[in-house]
C-alpha cells in the first residue's frame, strides 16, 4: 500500500511538470494548420489577417494564431433536434385541436 501511493504521488508529481513545447504547440498553430482547419487558400488567410479576423503572433519570420481563436471562426452547425414519435403525435394532435376549434376558416 505504501509503494502504491508512493507511486501515486510520483506519477501526479511528473503530471504537474509539463513540457512548454508540447503546451505551445497545443495552444498555437501555423498558417498552413489554420488554413486545412478553415480549409481556405493562403489568399483568403492574408484577407482574414487584414481584416482582423486573425491576428498572427510572428516567431523567427513565421505567423502563429491562438487555437481558440480559430476554433472562434470555425463554423459547427447545430445538432438536429430529434423527436420520438410520441411527441410527433402529440404535436399534430394539437395542430388538430387548433384547426377544430377554428372550424370551417381553415
Amino acid at each position: 500500500m505504501e509503494m502504491k501511493s508512493m507511486i501515486i504521488n510520483l506519477q501526479s508529481e511528473m503530471d504537474s511538470l509539463k513540457n512548454p513545447v508540447d503546451e505551445f504547440t497545443t495552444k498555437w498553430v501555423d498558417t498552413y494548420d489554420v488554413m486545412a482547419m478553415l480549409r481556405v487558400s493562403r489568399r483568403t488567410m492574408d484577407h482574414y489577417i487584414k481584416a482582423g479576423k486573425h491576428t498572427p503572433t510572428r516567431i523567427q519570420k513565421r505567423n502563429y494564431f491562438a487555437i481558440n481563436q480559430v476554433k472562434g471562426l470555425m463554423y459547427i452547425p447545430p445538432a438536429p433536434v430529434i423527436r420520438t414519435l410520441r411527441e410527433d403525435v402529440q404535436i399534430m394532435m394539437g395542430h388538430l385541436a387548433k384547426m377544430v376549434e377554428a372550424g370551417e376558416e381553415w
